[in-house]
């Protein structure tokens, strides 16, 4: 069988290690990478690329920064160029109807959830901030729904318990890349059809903003915990905290934390309970949690027990929640 030729439309950081193994396929041709155009980012507003346009630049690929796939001139150079399938992951833009019908054969995407649940723009972060137990990804045929498309085949993983968002994403997006050439290839070939989901048992996410950081102590420890780790590079679990009255408030990013045992009656939630060699022992809404480490605002990544002598930390102290 002749090698499938695609358009490989990926943007962010799941996208990269699927097309990295895809460019090592025998089964299939990438006609083209295409990605977001370069987008202002930070505090001085620079343009700078997707993470798969940033891996393109770096590796001497060729990558299409496209503002839109919807628009008739993108269409006019996917008909010239008479591609087999279009294989999206992690794009960031909703294909229409036109677009979808583009490819000889199918749109397929690439999703990291057991779909149908999870859909949307956060299945990866939002199983763990659930406490799922398993993930998974799944490549189905694109509709002009988000995520609403037939079944194709899909690939379960355990949730480590200690796992943090950007691993679970590494290592779903090397999933996903490890079997994807295969599902292109029995797709073209006729092999494999979709089934239609259950849309019945959809759930859904949306995008993930700062605020969904923001500690709130009465929470239970187990949420905190999950917080702390999918929230481990962007936007982190957060809380604020002011030595003394009238001092200015500072913010702390929570990096590393661990349920610590307590037999006494629990004082308000946010209040230190004792500090130790190991960090800061603060309660939550069912228990008490070891703060092991932390950034505070301005300064780098430091042990709970340095924060603590840095800042004379006391039982008794009360953090704030990072919502105010």
């Amino acid at each position: 069988m002749d090698k499938v030729r695609i358009y490989f439309l990926g943007s962010g950081a799941f996208a990269v290690p699927v097309l990295q193994s895809l460019l090592k396929s025998d089964k299939v041709e990438i006609v083209k990478i295409i990605t977001q155009v370069d987008k202002p980012a930070g505090r001085k507003k620079i343009l700078t690329p997707t993470p798969v346009g940033l891996w393109c630049d770096a590796n001497s690929l060729a990558c299409e920064r496209v503002k839109s796939v919807n628009k008739a001139d993108f269409h006019e150079q996917a008909q010239k160029d008479a591609v087999d399938m279009f294989v999206v992951v992690s794009f960031g833009q909703l294909l229409k109807e036109p677009t979808l019908a583009l490819p000889r054969i199918c749109c397929m995407n690439v999703h990291a959830s057991l779909l149908p649940r999870y859909r949307g723009a956060s299945p990866i972060l939002s199983a763990l901030l659930a406490g799922e137990e398993k993930t998974g990804v799944t490549f189905m045929l694109m509709d002009k729904g988000l995520d609403t498309g037939d079944i194709l085949e899909m690939w379960e993983m355990p949730i480590d318990e200690n796992i943090t968002g950007e691993d679970l994403e590494y290592a779903l997006a090397d999933y996903a890349g490890n079997h994807l050439a295969d599902c292109v290839g029995k797709v073209a070939s006729g092999d494999l059809k979709g089934i239609p989901q259950d849309h019945s048992k959809a759930t859904h996410t949306g995008k993930i903003k700062k605020a969904d950081g923001a500690i709130l102590w009465q929470s239970t420890a187990e949420e905190i915990l999950r917080q702390v780790r999918a929230f481990h590079q962007w936007p982190s679990a957060y809380f604020f905290f002011v030595q003394q009255e009238g001092a200015k408030k500072m913010l702390v990013k929570l990096t590393e934390a661990e349920i610590a045992p307590f037999d006494a009656a629990l004082p308000p939630a946010g209040t230190i309970t004792d500090v130790d060699k190991k960090g800061v022992l603060v309660a939550c809404g069912n228990g008490v949690i070891r703060i092991k480490k932390v950034i505070p605002e301005g300064k780098k990544e430091m042990s709970g027990a340095d924060f603590a002598r840095g800042q004379h930390l006391q039982q008794g102290m009360i953090f704030s929640n990072g919502l105010q």
